[in-house]
């Protein structure tokens, strides 16, 4: 099984840091959604991210509860 940290991670690649991609996204939104896959297809045309990598940092930015998804959106939580 994979580790989700480790000492020899690439930090640009660690999902605090696609988490705070995400969040950039997510501010230049008019609405404060947008579609996984328009975030997906953005994030690996300009940074080069792994799809794997998109997703440790969705779940990083739910586990804060910073993000909630309906599908296939990934919404900004007014409360965070």
């Amino acid at each position: 099984m994979a580790n989700l940290f480790t000492k020899d991670e690439d930090l640009m690649k660690s999902a605090p840091f696609i988490g705070s991609e995400i969040l950039k996204q997510l501010q230049s939104s008019d609405d404060g959604r947008i579609s996984i896959f328009d975030l997906a297809k953005n994030l690996r045309k300009t940074n080069k991210i792994t799809a794997r990598s998109i997703y440790y940092g969705m779940l990083f930015l739910y586990s804060l509860d910073i993000v909630e998804f309906d599908e296939p959106y990934l919404i900004k939580n007014v409360a965070a």
